[in-house]
């Protein structure tokens, strides 16, 4: 499984096989750990580049890092949702919209602001200027992006294409699943950096997993009145949509925690 997530979804060559992606397909509710590698690359760079640079411009170089790593593969499936989202007409022709190579105003604008949002919001962890949380954030956002991806993917309905084993194979307890190694992969961080207490703080981690699953149910819903099913455009653009609204949840836990000691 590990093997497979490193093959799919990264640029380091690892030689996988059929049955190792299969067995991925089954097993996707472990996306979480790749999202832990992909949060210590973010979360490590994040709090390096700001001890030299605007947090804006940190935050700009980190969210190009991470795409670059992946190949630009979910921000590759957010231009395509855009597209798919703005088209009119029945599912057939949303579909068609979608899976068009050339990328229309809807794909721009949606890759366009998404990515605005992302850099903003990475650049407010920097600018709240508590050092423990300019690790971890970054690091929580990758992770829970997989969950959210996970949880698409369990309450999604199938359709041929690359992304349907994983939709196929992938339960709404799976879901579940993600979320509960989600939140032990953050609090191991969170006792790590020595911010797990009685206090409010020790909140923060719960709700970024609440929010990450609450963008990867809507994304369900949306797929399905747009589409009638989730693909694998949808899987991808999932990971991109929640990471500034995890962000987002992260700085505002982060906010109301130091306005209240």
């Amino acid at each position: 499984m590990i093997k497979a997530q490193f093959s799919l979804f990264t640029v380091i060559p690892v030689n996988v096989t059929g049955e190792d992606v299969d067995d991925l397909s089954r097993h996707l509710w472990t996306l979480p750990l790749i999202g832990l590698f992909y949060g210590a690359v973010a979360g490590g760079s994040f709090y390096a580049l700001t001890r030299l640079l605007d947090p804006l411009v940190s935050a700009a170089v980190v969210v190009l890092l991470v795409h670059g790593l992946n190949r630009f593969l979910h921000f590759d499936g957010l231009i395509d949702l855009g597209d798919g989202l703005i088209a009119t007409g029945t599912h057939e022709k949303k579909m068609a919209a979608m899976k068009d190579t050339r990328v229309g105003a809807g794909g721009v604008g949606f890759g366009m602001m998404f990515t605005l949002l992302a850099v903003a919001s990475l650049a407010s962890v920097g600018e709240v200027g508590y050092a423990p949380m300019m690790f971890f954030l970054p690091l929580a956002a990758e992770v829970l992006s997989k969950n959210a991806l996970v949880t698409v993917a369990a309450l999604g309905r199938p359709r041929e294409g690359l992304g349907s084993p994983f939709v196929s194979n992938t339960r709404p307890g799976h879901a579940v699943l993600s979320a509960v190694l989600s939140l032990i992969l953050l609090a191991a961080v969170f006792l790590a950096l020595g911010q797990w207490s009685p206090r409010p703080q020790s909140f923060i981690p719960l709700l970024m997993v609440l929010a990450s699953v609450a963008v990867g149910a809507a994304a369900a819903v949306v797929a399905h009145r747009s589409f009638g099913c989730v693909n694998g455009d949808v899987l991808g653009a999932t990971n991109e949509l929640a990471k500034p609204f995890v962000l987002i949840a992260g700085v505002a836990g982060v906010v109301l925690f130091l306005s209240m000691y």
